[in-house]
């Protein structure tokens, strides 16, 4: 195992009877650590019967948490309520405020069809200033049509964000929020939605016949230090990863580059056989030995062979040349950090308060537990990076 400082937050096995899948984990404005995980008492995606999205909380860092609570419970029953789950989360920067979008409904992904899809929702909670408890909408909100047809003209039969991390910006507000970002895996390759009303309404980013990474798989996002967008996307032996450059932030015109696999270029990402769900992130850091700034990107995924020896792969961006294109964003990532050493698939982190890396993956035994476990920079780089 890869520490005893780490934690199994959902227990497949437990009293429970059922498997726990798809970690989501975030840090509140107030230090808050929030983890979700589906649990899946039909054993299977949405589509299969009854999924409920459960949660735990931290005040600690991570040192103690809640008892779990439930988020979303599906009835198991057809309609739209049958299940909930692939969670993706995100905590607003200036308020105590969270967004969930998840796959809901009765209807596989993969049979998902235009008039009957997997439906896509979203929900939020505050923190009630006086227990520090968070407190949920009670019904979610139905995205299906603003985003299938509203945004991507029915042109596509199935879709869902990607589980783990929903990204928000640095550097782009318009109104109230800054904007926040989700990547789309659909039947027609990948796409980006954005949305400055921390996801009450959402817009496309770029076209709608046109995807970013037509191949790709489960995707994720983050935001480059200009404010560019990146993409990356799930595939065997590595990533996609591509880059929206702005030239409107506020309308969100701009366009995307072309899309580039970690194994095809000099130094880049490989792993051995089955892909799975990863994590991307950006850090501002400082180098150890010289105290420099600068700035880090991590991207976790299994190593492999097939979902095993999830691994946490890093690059320093040291001048813009080094992520001006995909290419050059893909290429010459030197370094990594071997998390699990046994079988492990999907996994997810965010930056806490006491400049940890809270990382939360799947790995067995029992397919799977769900683990946190708190890094250090220092560790994941063997000593060169710390957090600022």
């Amino acid at each position: 195992m890869a520490s005893t400082a780490q934690t199994v937050l959902f227990h497949t096995g437990d009293y429970t009877g059922y498997p726990y899948r798809i970690p989501a984990i975030a840090t509140a404005k107030n230090g808050d650590l929030i983890a979700l995980s589906d649990i899946r008492p039909c054993g299977n995606d949405i589509g299969y019967g009854r999924v409920d999205i459960l949660m735990r909380t931290s005040r600690d860092n991570g040192a103690t948490w809640s008892y779990p609570t439930t988020v979303l419970a599906g009835t198991g029953n057809p309609g739209n309520d049958c299940g909930y789950g692939d969670a993706c989360l995100v905590a607003d920067s200036e308020r105590d405020e969270l967004l969930l979008v998840c796959c809901a409904g009765d209807v596989p992904y993969w049979s998902s069809k235009i008039g009957h899809t997997q439906r896509i929702v979203s929900t939020h909670a505050t923190r009630d200033a006086r227990t520090g408890r968070w407190q949920w909408c009670q019904e979610p909100i139905d995205l299906t049509s603003m985003v299938f047809e509203g945004l991507l003209q029915n042109r596509i039969n199935g879709l869902f964000m990607g589980s783990g991390r929903i990204c928000q910006s640095r550097k782009v507000k318009v109104g109230d929020y800054y904007r926040v970002y989700g990547a789309l895996c659909t039947h027609g390759g990948n796409f980006v939605i954005y949305s400055d009303d921390f996801g009450r309404t959402w817009q496309l980013l770029g076209s709608p016949t046109q995807s970013p990474a037509p191949r790709g798989d489960e995707p994720k996002c983050e935001e480059l230090p200009d404010g560019s967008v990146l993409l990356s996307s799930r595939k065997d032996h590595g990533r996609y990863f591509n880059i929206f450059s702005y030239s409107d932030t506020r309308t969100g015109a701009g366009q995307w580059a072309t899309p580039v696999a970690t194994d095809e270029v000099a130094g880049g990402i490989k792993n051995q056989g089955r892909a799975t769900d990863g994590e991307i992130l950006l850090l501002h850091v400082r180098e150890c030995a010289t105290n420099r700034p600068t700035i880090l990107v991590l991207q976790s995924i299994p190593a492999g062979p097939n979902r095993s020896n999830v691994t946490i792969y890093w690059k320093e961006l040291r001048t813009p040349a080094d992520y001006d294109t995909p290419q050059h964003f893909a290429e010459n990532w030197p370094g990594s950090y071997q998390v699990s050493h046994t079988g492990s698939a999907y996994s997810t982190m965010t930056l806490q308060h006491d400049k940890r890396i809270g990382f939360f993956y799947e790995e067995e035994p029992s397919y799977y537990q769900m683990v946190y476990l708190p890094l250090t920079l220092e560790t994941i780089t063997q000593g060169k990076y710390s957090v600022q």
